[in-house]
């Protein structure tokens, strides 16, 4: 990936949280195909992933941590956020059949996509769930 991806990625990505925060304000629930969003996420945030670990080595993160006191609140930050999204989670995903430990060591492992990965499958079983009581009714 060019380096100039790299240079409008985090404008990008805050104007993507923007805009998805907006549709989520105005329209809460996306339908039975709500777990496409973070699916789609998940890959894409691989794909890039992908590229920064084979450019950067897969512990190059841990030197921009060690940068500074900006570094270091980050991380903080990170792991705060990473945290609270998947106890938020876990009830949801544990509802409707998910085992939660091998889904924490993805959230461990690679962080975002690991969690996008999860709510996707969570969304995902929570929507078939709904179809087959709306046909079990009929």
């Amino acid at each position: 990936m060019p380096q100039s991806v790299y240079a409008i990625l985090p404008a990008s990505a805050a104007l993507g949280l923007l805009f998805a925060f907006g549709v989520m304000a105005a329209r809460p629930n996306l339908g039975p195909r709500a777990w496409l969003v973070p699916a789609v996420l998940s890959i894409l945030f691989f794909g890039l992933t992908v590229d920064v670990v084979a450019k950067a080595g897969p512990l190059g993160f841990w030197n921009e941590h060690l940068r500074g006191p900006w570094g270091a609140q980050i991380w903080c930050d990170l792991l705060l956020a990473a945290g609270t999204a998947t106890a938020l989670l876990l009830p949801r995903a544990r509802a409707v059949g998910m085992r939660p430990v091998p889904w924490m060591l993805a959230v461990l492992a690679s962080g975002s996509i690991g969690l996008l990965a999860m709510a996707a499958r969570c969304l995902f079983l929570e929507a078939r769930l709904t179809t087959l009581s709306k046909e079990t009714v009929r």
